[in-house]
């Protein structure tokens, strides 16, 4: 039974942390239009008996437009226990303001406060800045790229910190194949200017099927690799996750 205890933990886990994708990208998934609108996600998984788990995973991204402007502000929670010992704590916040120059070509500015104590991260500070390009935007296909430069802060959690410079190159492209399912797949990769052994590599597989006007459901795979990871961290993390979304 511990066996099987330990796989359910391990799945209500990895539905929870795809919360932590990165914040920038979840912002990007809303529509430029006017006003406010919101995406939203939820998750719980509590377990008791033979286990004992309790997984929390929440996430939200509001937007407000007033074209050709829009202001982004993300933020997303975990927490994951087994036994009542703690797996996993992370949070993160996320504010961007985005402008269009034209029909394909804007501009944005970004900043990131993140935590993770389980991957040594105590705070990461990211600022961003650069411009956006859409390839292709219609008969249901939604494709862009945006490249520009980040600034990083990390605090560690063993009392250590470091500045970090990265050049940020990103790659989005969405497919609605009928009315009620779509896919996507983005990638992101983040060279190290300080340090070119640090780079980092992002990148995520989705599929979403609309229940209602307002619910969908959406299963992806994501990958995130960091070459050089604080302390004695994995490089590379891997999720699949399937969750519910609300869109208004």
């Amino acid at each position: 039974m511990k066996k099987n205890g330990s796989l359910i933990f391990s799945a209500a886990l990895m539905m929870g942390v795809a919360s932590q994708l990165l914040i920038a990208t979840s912002a990007q998934a809303l529509d430029k239009k006017p006003g406010w609108q919101t995406d939203a996600e939820a998750g719980v998984v509590l377990t008791t008996g033979n286990t004992q788990t309790n997984t929390i995973s929440l996430k939200d991204a509001t937007a407000y437009g007033w074209l050709p402007n829009n202001f982004i502000f993300s933020g997303n929670f975990l927490t994951a226990s087994d036994h009542g010992i703690e797996q996993a704590y992370q949070w993160g916040l996320g504010l961007r303001y985005e402008r269009d120059l034209s029909d394909r070509l804007g501009v944005f500015l970004g900043e990131l406060l993140q935590s993770d104590k389980y991957q040594s991260i105590q705070q990461r500070y990211a600022t961003d800045v650069g411009g956006k390009y859409t390839i292709e935007n219609v008969n249901g296909l939604h494709w862009f790229v945006e490249g520009g430069y980040r600034f990083t802060r990390e605090n560690y959690t063993y009392g250590s910190s470091n500045n970090i410079n990265f050049i940020r190159l990103y790659h989005e492209i969405e497919k609605s194949w009928t009315k009620t399912f779509s896919a996507k797949w983005w990638v992101e990769y983040l060279p190290n200017l300080s340090h070119w052994a640090g780079y980092q590599f992002n990148t995520e597989v989705s599929i979403s099927t609309v229940l209602t006007d307002i619910f969908s459901l959406k299963s992806a795979y994501l990958l995130r690799y960091y070459n050089t990871p604080p302390g004695a961290a994995e490089k590379t993390d891997t999720t699949f996750t399937t969750s519910l979304v609300a869109k208004f």
